[in-house]
């Protein structure tokens, strides 16, 4: 289920050494939007009345790789997600390191 976000969340736990601080939230940010699309991935399209407790037990997993809480990472989840789709179109795009093989 989470398997597919385990390295990003090794990221989240163990953020990069040398970067400043305004560099690691913005890392941080796109560490739990990621996250965010997995959880909400994993709920998608289910009409079940345990999708929402589901959702809270995911996010309080992710809260154990950091020092913020549960709820609190919801939020931040939220607002980048808002500023992400506010956005403009280009910088919407995914922010993927690997490189495409051609």
């Amino acid at each position: 289920m989470m398997r597919p976000v385990r390295k990003t969340l090794r990221l989240l736990e163990n953020p990069e050494e040398g970067l400043n601080e305004k560099d690691q939230l913005r890392q941080q940010i796109e560490y739990l939007f990621t996250i965010g699309q997995q959880i909400e991935k994993n709920c998608e399209g289910k009409n079940e009345p345990w999708v929402k407790e589901w959702t809270e037990n995911l996010w309080i997993f992710v809260s154990q790789f950091t020092p913020i809480g549960a709820k609190q990472l919801k939020k931040l989840y939220s607002k980048a997600l808002s500023k992400r789709t506010t956005a403009s179109p280009t910088e919407q795009l995914p922010r993927s390191s690997k490189k495409r093989k051609r």
